[in-house]
């Protein structure tokens, strides 16, 4: 089987994780999960930042623009604009006015959205566990080594 196949297949696999939701009953969408993660990882980067005192690019230091979003996913603005008004309904995240830019809004997790988040998470262990039934200990760490060099590499 082709790597492209491969892919391809196991996208499927995870896909089907995703919506099989009866054992998630706080059941995020794939998109929301994502941009949930995109802004956790940029409070992650703001913490990386601020330890070298570079703060996150805001000069108040509160929360992320919708443009760091935009950036980060790589999508339109319009498309984020939209999937963070449905996440604000929903109560995962919280808006706030910029203090330095009257047109700019902060935009931060709430304490729901990380507990769902953590909850979610269970996808991808279910999916750990999975591959660790298939691979020998020697595969496994193989497995590990290459996802690392490939993320970082995308």
């Amino acid at each position: 089987m082709s790597l492209t196949n491969s892919l391809d297949q196991f996208h499927r696999y995870l896909t089907c994780l995703w919506t099989d939701i009866s054992e998630r009953p706080n059941a995020l969408t794939c998109s929301e999960y994502g941009y949930l993660r995109a802004i956790e990882r940029l409070d992650g980067e703001k913490l990386a930042n601020a330890d070298e005192g570079e703060g996150c690019g805001h000069s108040d230091g509160h929360g992320h623009h919708l443009q760091d979003i935009v950036e980060l996913l790589k999508i339109k603005k319009a498309s984020a604009s939209v999937a963070i008004t449905k996440l604000e309904k929903r109560g995962l995240i919280q808006r706030f006015q910029c203090q330095h830019d009257a047109r700019a809004q902060h935009i931060v997790l709430t304490e729901k959205a990380r507990e769902y988040l953590r909850e979610e998470e269970a996808v991808y262990e279910a999916s750990a566990i999975d591959i660790a039934k298939v691979l020998t200990v020697d595969e496994l760490e193989a497995f590990k080594t290459c996802l690392l060099k490939i993320n970082k590499a995308l």
